[in-house]
C-alpha cells in the first residue's frame, strides 16, 4: 500500500510547515532558522556603517576584506573557548554543556551572517533586501556546494550576479531550496565540534577554541568562493 502524499513539504523558512522543519532536522534546524530570521532583520545600517569606516581608511578591497576575517575569526574562536570553559566546569553536566553549545551555536551563526553579509556590502551588494541577506548567509554556510546549486537554479548565473541581480520572488524561492542542504551541513558541522567542546578538566576550552576556528575558516572560504 503506498504512503499517501505529504502535505507538509518543507520549501523554505517563513512560507512552509516550521513544525515539519523541526521534526525533520531537530534542533539544528531551529538554529538555522533562527539565524535566517536574524539576518533578515538585521539592521543593515549598521552594517554599511562598519564597512564604510573601514574603507575610509583603506580603499583597498582585499585589505579591507582582511580586515573583515580577522575580526570574524577573533569573534567565533572567543564564542568557542567560552563554550568549552563552560562544558569542563565541576558540577556542571553533559545538558547543561549542551546547552552551552547550543547558544553558542547560535552566536556562531549571528557572526557569520554579519561577517558575511558585510562582505557582500564591501564588492557593492545591495544588503537592504531581507531575502537577499538570508541567500548570503546560506550560501556563506554551503560554499562551493551552494553556489553550484545556486548556478543550476539559476540557469549557470554566478552567485555574484544572482545576489545583484535576482528579485525577492526569486532569491526567496533560491533560499528554499538551499535551506535543507545548509541544515545538513551545519549538523555535521555542530556534531563534530560538540566532542571537542564538552572533554572534561579544560580541554573542551582549548579544543573549543580549535573547532570554531576551523568552521570559521571555512565560512570564510566560502564567503571569497562565493563573492568572487
Amino acid at each position: 500500500m503506498s504512503k499517501p502524499a505529504r502535505t507538509d513539504i518543507v520549501t523554505d523558512v517563513f512560507h512552509s510547515n516550521s513544525h515539519a522543519i523541526l521534526a525533520e532536522k531537530g534542533p539544528v534546524a531551529k538554529v538555522l532558522i533562527n539565524a535566517l530570521d536574524k539576518a533578515a532583520t538585521m539592521q543593515s545600517g549598521f552594517i554599511t556603517k562598519y564597512v564604510d569606516s573601514l574603507t575610509a581608511k583603506d580603499s583597498n578591497i582585499d585589505s579591507v576584506q582582511k580586515t573583515l576575517d580577522k575580526h570574524f575569526l577573533l569573534t567565533v574562536t572567543g564564542s568557542g573557548a567560552g563554550a568549552g570553559s563552560a562544558a569542563a566546569v565541576p558540577g556542571i553536566g553533559f545538558l547543561t554543556g549542551s546547552a552551552a553549545v547550543s547558544a553558542e551555536s547560535l552566536l556562531f551563526l549571528d557572526a557569520a551572517a554579519f561577517y558575511a553579509i558585510a562582505s557582500a556590502y564591501l564588492r557593492g551588494i545591495d544588503i537592504s533586501d531581507p531575502e537577499r541577506r538570508k541567500a548570503i548567509l546560506l550560501i556563506a554556510v554551503l560554499g562551493s556546494e551552494g553556489t553550484l546549486l545556486a548556478d543550476t537554479a539559476f540557469n549557470g548565473d554566478s552567485a555574484m550576479s544572482i545576489l545583484k541581480r535576482s528579485s525577492g520572488a526569486k532569491l526567496t524561492e533560491l533560499n528554499g531550496f538551499l535551506f535543507k542542504t545548509a541544515a545538513k551541513k551545519i549538523s555535521k558541522s555542530v556534531r563534530l565540534a560538540w566532542l571537542g567542546k564538552l572533554m572534561p578538566l579544560g580541554i573542551g576550552a582549548v579544543l573549543g577554541s580549535i573547532a570554531n576556528r576551523k568552521i570559521g575558516q571555512k565560512v570564510i572560504e566560502h564567503v571569497h568562493t562565493a563573492l568572487r
